[in-house]
């Protein structure tokens, strides 16, 4: 009972700020798509800036891709070095299933751990061959 609960805890927390994240970018959005509408209601001309604005418009250039996938590198080791406390600390507490544990929660972790190295490589990949 303990074990899962600490499972819930350890994986309930990052769930948790994906999910605040994701939340406040949902509301940006709607405010920059409320502006739209209400200038499409008043039939005003939007500015270059504001169409720059919204969400999806910028492509991804290499510097973001570079971003997002070292910040994605980071998220995974951090999550397998978490399984790997988790390990340590199931294995001397005594408890069954330590392995299960310490693997399970670093196997999550090698998700990001993957796309964000696949996102470095496509970052280096964007860029051309000869200086």
């Amino acid at each position: 009972m303990t074990t899962a609960f600490q499972m819930l805890i350890v994986l309930g927390f990052p769930a948790a700020i994906i999910v605040l994240a994701l939340w406040f970018r949902h509301r940006e959005r709607l405010r920059v798509l409320q502006v739209v509408e209400d200038a499409a209601q008043r039939q005003q001309p939007l500015s270059p800036e504001l169409v720059r604005a919204l969400p999806g418009v910028k492509a991804p250039t290499a510097n973001v891709d570079l971003r997002r996938g070292v910040m994605l590198i980071a998220v995974g080791i951090a999550l397998v070095l978490i399984g790997l406390c988790a390990l340590v600390g199931v294995a001397t507490s005594g408890g069954q299933g330590a392995i299960a544990v310490g693997v399970g929660i670093g196997a999550v972790g090698a998700i990001p751990l993957c796309i964000g190295i696949a996102l470095v490589f496509l970052s280096r990949a964007d860029r051309p061959l000869v200086p």
